[in-house]
C-alpha cells in the first residue's frame, strides 16, 4: 500500500472533526500522538464518513473517540491507549490490529440520540456489513483490554486460543448467571448486541488474562464457544 503523505513524531491535540460525508486517509503514522480528540457524525446512517488507507505505527491516543465512522483499509500496530478507547456505531472493512493495543471497546450508536436515529445506524451497519468479507484482524493484537461485542463475530480473524467466537443461540435457555462472571459478562453482551455472534477477547496484557482465559476455555468446554 502507498501513501500520499507520511507523518512521524507529530502531536495532535483537540482536533474535533464532526459530520460527514467526507474521506480521510492515504497517510501513514509513525509516533505519532492524538489527544482529545474526536471523529464523528450524528446524522449520517449511510456511512460517509470514511477513514480509509491507513498505517498506524507506535502511535498513542488520549481520550479520543470516534462515532459512526466507517474505518477501511486501516493497520494499527502498537498503539498506546489512556482512558480507553470508544468506537460508538463505527463499522469496520479490513481493518487490522496486532502488537501491543490499549484499551479498545466497540459500542452501540451514542444514547444521547433520538431513538430513530440510533435505530437507523443499526440498521445502516447490518447493511454496510453485508458487503464486508472480513472486518477485523485481531489474531496478533495483545490487548490490556478489548470488548468487540459491536462487531459481527463471524467477521473477526481471531486468534482461536485466546479469543472466542459465542453465538446468540448457543446461549437459549442458559441461566448467565451460573456461569462464571467473566464468561457470564461476555454472553450477556447478547442482550445489547444487534449481532448473532460476537468475539470475547481473553486480553494478554491484562492482569486477568489467565482468570478470563480459563473461564473463556470452560464456556468452549460447555459447547457454548467456539
Amino acid at each position: 500500500m502507498s501513501f500520499m503523505e507520511q507523518v512521524n513524531a507529530a502531536t495532535f491535540r483537540s482536533q474535533k472533526i464532526i459530520g460527514g460525508p467526507r474521506v480521510l486517509g492515504d497517510v501513514g503514522l509513525t509516533r505519532c500522538t492524538c489527544v482529545g480528540s474526536t471523529l464523528a457524525q450524528f446524522d449520517d446512517p449511510g456511512f460517509g464518513f470514511v477513514v480509509q488507507g491507513v498505517e498506524a505505527r507506535r502511535c498513542k491516543v488520549d481520550n479520543c473517540g470516534a462515532h459512526g465512522v466507517l474505518f477501511r483499509d486501516v493497520l494499527v500496530e502498537d498503539l498506546s491507549i489512556a482512558g480507553g478507547l470508544l468506537l460508538e456505531a463505527c463499522v469496520f472493512d479490513r481493518v487490522t490490529l496486532r502488537g501491543n493495543i490499549g484499551r479498545v471497546v466497540t459500542t452501540p450508536p451514542n444514547d444521547a440520540l433520538p431513538e430513530e436515529v440510533r435505530e437507523s445506524f443499526v440498521a445502516a451497519m447490518r447493511v454496510a456489513y453485508q458487503e464486508v468479507e472480513w472486518a477485523l484482524d485481531i489474531r496478533e493484537a495483545k490487548f490490556s483490554d478489548a470488548d468487540f461485542y459491536y462487531v459481527p463475530g463471524e467477521l473477526i480473524r481471531r486468534d482461536e486460543e485466546t479469543q472466542f467466537l459465542l453465538r446468540r443461540e448457543s446461549f437459549s435457555g442458559v441461566n448467565l448467571s451460573d456461569l462464571p462472571v467473566y464468561a457470564g459478562i461476555a454472553a450477556g453482551r447478547f442482550e445489547v448486541s444487534p449481532w448473532d455472534s460476537i468475539v470475547a477477547v481473553a486480553p494478554r496484557r491484562s492482569k486477568s488474562f489467565g482468570q478470563v482465559l480459563s473461564e473463556l476455555n470452560e464456556l468452549r468446554g460447555m459447547g457454548l464457544a467456539e
